[in-house]
């Protein structure tokens, strides 16, 4: 007995449906990233988790598509299936929330459990990853029945196959076109990722609702509410209670950025001292720090002004012209200035987002000095033809660490841009056996003949881990004997004296250690990190382990 099929619904609203349906796809992908930073980051395992999660549902959604589609092709019956995939979408933010939360608490065990970085935690945080990535990707079945589904329908109503299949994949690749740029560049800077999901779901549930016939008002009435629901409760979130000590928060093309100002008991400002910090998703520990009334942070970024005056104490000359790779809140280059107020600092930055939201609260961006370059610290390198006095690497926020920026090419590429006497110096984060510090330090120790490291002493006791500040020069810094370290640090100013005698303190010193510097040889045997090959982020990810879960407890 023949099968019983609805009048052939017009070819123009199939294409319609493919359009939105791939879009769909792509935005609800790369939405999702946004979701998952605030946990887990946004590592290569991160994005792995994410596109083999979207690639294993199109698979089912495709086969399931094709199969449904010959049993019953019928276009209410889609549209039926796509109007709940849009309400999912819709909701996607507000459900996510949670369950990351309790996959982070279910599958870690705590932060003491995977403090270890070993295969427990490993496997925690692979299974909190798939848990997350199986939900946001939950739709994408649904939206991937829907190619095979229109090309069987609009096969009822002409034989050529292989024109409309190659058709409705055209327009459904359009559409994932325009889902994969809409959320990057308009979407998430401007209205963030809430009103990305509403937007891509409600997209979704307008086209929809026209495919059902009898129930079209009850369908009219519920996506109205899902709309009016889902703007109401992107809007709670976009402009909620800040808090007390919370400034500034926005969504930037990189990462997740907020601006805190916190009463703190200064050292030199007294009790009613006030820090101002910012913070992001793309990594732990701050991003850029000042305090009123005081001219030093009382943090590990303190170490800046080291640098030029290395280059000030070896070479015998004031520098001249300065970089910073990694801008924020230009705090290094406010640090610097305060001993080198004539120095030309080019400070290089990414992310405008995070310039333009930090540029209210850190008047040091403004600096005359200051000359500030938006663009990835390697293009910036590649296309620069200054040569420096000292070059200042501040892009490492564990665990997340760019690994073309701990290259051994990258460092030749700044190699080329330092002048004869010239310095380049950078902090690393790391904890446990500190394989990210080694793995680091021996790749600038196979481009730099001198190398040098030293430890930050915390007063406070330890900190959530280790900031170890790498120095390098084709120059003989002899930065390990008494004499010269003593030079480096005897400044007229007696506050920085005073910070500098506190960093490094020798009750910081290791067992083997007699001098605040120490310097590194390159091991051919140890980790090198190039281009072409580099572990960087899996070691990072597995050091760091234990405050990925912990930072959410």
């Amino acid at each position: 007995m023949p099968k019983q099929v609805e009048t052939t619904p017009h070819p123009a609203y199939l294409i319609a449906l493919a359009f939105f349906s791939g879009m769909a796809i792509m935005g609800v992908e790369m939405s999702s990233s946004r979701l998952l930073a605030p946990f887990f980051g946004t590592s290569i395992s991160v994005w792995t988790a994410i596109i083999g999660s979207t690639m294993i549902a199109l698979t089912a959604g495709y086969y399931l598509g094709g199969e449904i589609a010959e049993r019953r092709p019928r276009l209410p019956f889609l549209g039926k299936l796509l109007f709940l995939a849009a309400i999912f979408i819709v909701f996607l933010p507000y459900m996510a929330h949670p369950l990351m939360e309790i996959a982070l608490a279910r599958f870690s065990g705590g932060p003491a459990a995977a403090s270890s970085g070993g295969a427990t935690g490993g496997n925690a945080l692979l299974v909190a990853l798939i848990v997350c990535a199986a939900l946001i990707c939950a739709p994408v079945v649904v939206l991937g029945m829907t190619s095979p589904f229109l090309i069987r329908l609009d096969s009822l109503r002409s034989p050529e196959v292989g024109r409309i299949s190659g058709k409705i994949f055209a327009f459904s690749t359009l559409g994932s076109i325009v889902g994969t740029f809409l959320p990057a560049l308009v979407l998430a800077p401007n209205v963030g990722t809430r009103f990305s999901f509403l937007f891509f779901g409600g997209a979704l549930l307008c086209v929809t609702v026209w495919s059902v016939k009898q129930t079209r008002s009850i369908f009219l009435i519920l996506g109205l509410i899902t709309l009016a629901t889902g703007f109401v409760l992107g809007l709670r979130g976009w402009s909620g209670n800040l808090g007390p000590y919370l400034l500034h928060e926005v969504e930037t093309l990189y990462q997740y950025v907020r601006i805190y100002r916190v009463p703190v008991p200064g050292r030199s400002a007294g009790n009613s001292a006030q820090a101002t910090f910012i913070l992001t998703d793309a990594g732990m520990g701050m991003q850029s720090m000042w305090i009123d009334g005081q001219p030093h942070t009382d943090s590990w970024q303190d170490f800046f002004p080291v640098i030029p005056r290395i280059y000030e104490t070896s070479s015998g000359s004031t520098p001249q012209r300065l970089l910073a790779l990694g801008l924020g809140g230009a705090c290094a280059p406010y640090l610097i200035t305060q001993f080198y107020p004539r120095a030309a600092i080019d400070g290089v930055e990414i992310d405008r987002g995070l310039i333009q939201a930090a540029r209210p609260y850190f008047p040091f961006l403004a600096a005359s000095g200051l000359n500030v370059h938006v663009s990835d610290a390697r293009l910036f390198l590649k296309t620069c033809a200054k040569r420096y006095d000292a070059i200042i690497v501040d892009v490492f926020r564990p665990p997340h660490i760019p690994s073309h920026l701990a290259s051994k090419e990258f460092f030749q590429e700044a190699r080329r841009h330092l002048t004869e006497n010239g310095v380049i110096g950078m902090n690393v984060g790391s904890k446990g056996d500190h394989r990210v510090f080694h793995g680091i330090a021996n790749t600038v120790a196979s481009v730099f003949p001198y190398v040098y490291f030293a430890r930050h002493h915390l007063d406070d006791g330890p900190g959530l881990f280790t900031n170890r500040f790498i120095i390098a020069s084709d120059r003989n810094l002899r930065l390990e004997e008494a004499e010269v370290e003593e030079r480096i640090f005897s400044v007229s100013n007696h506050v920085w004296r005073d910070v500098w005698e506190r960093m490094r303190n020798p009750r910081g010193f290791e067992a083997d250690q007699s001098s605040f510097f120490r310097k590194v040889a390159f091991d051919p045997r140890q980790l090198c990190f190039t281009d072409d090959s580099s572990s960087l982020e899996m070691i990072s990810e597995r050091e760091f382990l234990g405050l990925i879960f912990g930072r959410r407890q």
